[in-house]
């Protein structure tokens, strides 16, 4: 996100120890793949990963590196086929996936997002491979943070994005740059004289990321650089991988078997507000199949049936494709809500009957 200090001749390109620390994680899996799209931060994990690989043929992963052409402007294509190019070069296979179909007039760069993380996971399982490899880096974690900051989210969002995100139960996505400057990416690209894809978007103060990089200079006065944004998510993880292991111990203290959907006893609106949240939300996600879930609206849920069990009263509430029931005693009940009959289906027929 934020523009480099020194020149960036000056910037160190990662080396070959630094880059067998980085890939360790996956170095015992057989086969991986490689987002890459073409900018500088893509090359730089295509040019690494390559040589990396290349070391110890016989006991490091296949490598394939894949290549999303969304289709939305002329040129994508072409830079597509540029990074197949590269990857040949390098001895790598290559592989466009295209995003077809309509795309939407409104949030385009979600959209596009989404679709490129589905035809990526589905050309991965077709082929046998779990990791996935994609190239975010300390920069883009900096503007998660504020992103996620302006809009309202708590400490799992502000801990940006995980090093090892699931996809799916058998795919995860593999980060292995989140500590490492955009500016060393871009030296190491250029130190194996490849020559990065300048994405206009990347610069189109239509979107947020590109209107907060052109505010990165102010932000850097403020103390709002890379490297303590980057520290601050690291601290947020931290601590929120410790609240989830507390709710997890209260999980089990406080749930109790059920018919249908979920049940806890009157114990879980006396613990800390976050810690009934989180598992209230937990349960929610479970019955309704991972719903997704506003935290301000979770936290006006809790709210509610603290002040109606406090009052000794009962409550209910539809949330994220649940019903969530709270009895006299304070126990809550969360199961799932019913199909909606729609209202054809309630009147009657045009012959009456």
């Amino acid at each position: 996100m934020l523009k480099a200090t020194r020149a960036l001749s000056s910037v160190e390109p990662l080396g070959a120890d630094e880059v067998r620390a980085l890939l360790s994680p996956v170095e015992s899996e057989s086969h991986i793949l490689l987002a890459v799209s073409g900018g500088a931060d893509s090359l730089a994990l295509l040019s690494v990963t390559a040589r990396w690989a290349k070391e110890k043929q016989e006991t490091r992963p296949r490598v394939t590196v894949a290549s999303v052409d969304h289709a939305l402007r002329p040129e994508a294509a072409e830079e597509a086929a540029m990074v197949g190019r590269v990857a040949t070069r390098l001895g790598l296979p290559h592989r466009i996936l295209k995003w077809e179909g309509e795309k939407p007039s409104q949030g385009i760069q979600e959209a596009a997002r989404n679709a490129r993380y589905r035809l990526l996971s589905d050309y991965a399982r077709a082929v046998g491979i779990r990791v996935i490899i994609a190239a975010h880096h300390a920069d883009d974690q900096a503007e998660t943070v504020l992103l996620r900051l302006a809009a309202g989210s708590g400490l799992s969002g502000l801990a940006g994005m995980a090093s090892e995100t699931p996809l799916t139960d058998d795919l995860i996505l593999f980060r292995p740059f989140l500590a490492i400057a955009a500016a060393r990416l871009r030296a190491t690209v250029s130190a194996a004289g490849l020559l990065p894809i300048e994405d206009p978007s990347n610069v189109n103060q239509r979107f947020a990321r590109p209107r907060l990089r052109a505010a990165a200079e102010v932000l850097n006065r403020e103390g709002l650089d890379t490297a303590r944004l980057t520290r601050f998510a690291e601290r947020m993880r931290r601590a929120d991988e410790a609240l989830e292991r507390v709710v997890d111990d209260a999980e089990r203290a406080l749930r109790v078997p059920a018919t249908a959907g979920e049940r806890f006893t009157p114990g879980v609106l006396a613990e800390p507000a976050e810690i009934g949240i989180r598992l209230i939300g937990a349960a929610i996600r479970r019955v309704s199949d991972g719903a997704a879930l506003e935290l301000n609206r979770l936290e006006a849920l809790h709210a509610a049936f603290s002040d109606a069990s406090r009052a000794g009263k009962s409550l209910q509430r539809s949330l994220g494709g649940a019903i969530i029931a709270l009895d006299r005693q304070g126990g809550i009940t969360i199961s799932r809500e019913p199909p909606r009959r729609s209202r054809l289906s309630l009147g009657k027929g045009p012959s009456g009957a």
